[in-house]
């Protein structure tokens, strides 16, 4: 059975829940912002060790160890679209624009398809392509669920 509330519980209880203090990057918003930015940086030293690795790669720790031009070139081009989108999420975000919702959901959605190709393509082991979608999957839900994101970005 339910006990009545009183006036002061009722405030306070909407207090907790309206969009004024829902608003602001804190919390897991926060946590996706450090996991998006830990992704861009992680993505484009991935992509330099790549170019090194084509350019000697007695360096590679595999004998015989060769990466074709075509490889390269579609590693290589994909990170740099994932940054690119990355970088204007992180942009959007900071701004409280309401395009960094959609935006995030994109990225959320091609970045574990670029993982998929470069499994394919030999160029990622299943490990690492299992352990490097599971932040996407999270942000695609958090983005997709969260109240505090529709509060924050709002403009």
């Amino acid at each position: 059975m339910k006990t009545p509330q009183t006036t002061t519980q009722k405030t306070e209880t909407s207090k907790t829940n309206s969009p004024q203090r829902l608003a602001g990057i804190r919390g897991f918003l926060l946590f996706y912002i450090f996991l998006l930015a830990y992704q861009l940086v992680h993505g484009l030293v991935l992509t330099g060790g790549s170019i090194v690795l084509y350019n000697n790669p007695s360096l590679a720790a595999t004998q015989g160890f060769s990466l074709p031009l075509s490889g390269l070139l579609v590693y290589d081009i994909t990170n740099l679209i994932l940054a690119a989108d990355g970088v204007l999420v992180l942009v959007l975000m900071f701004k409280r624009k309401k395009a960094a919702i959609i935006n995030g959901i994109i990225l959320s959605i091609l970045w574990p398809l670029c993982l998929l190709i470069w499994h394919l393509a030999g160029e990622k082991s299943h490990f690492g392509t299992v352990v490097d979608t599971l932040p996407n999957v999270f942000g695609f839900f958090y983005l997709l669920l969260s109240r505090r994101v529709k509060a924050t970005f709002v403009k």
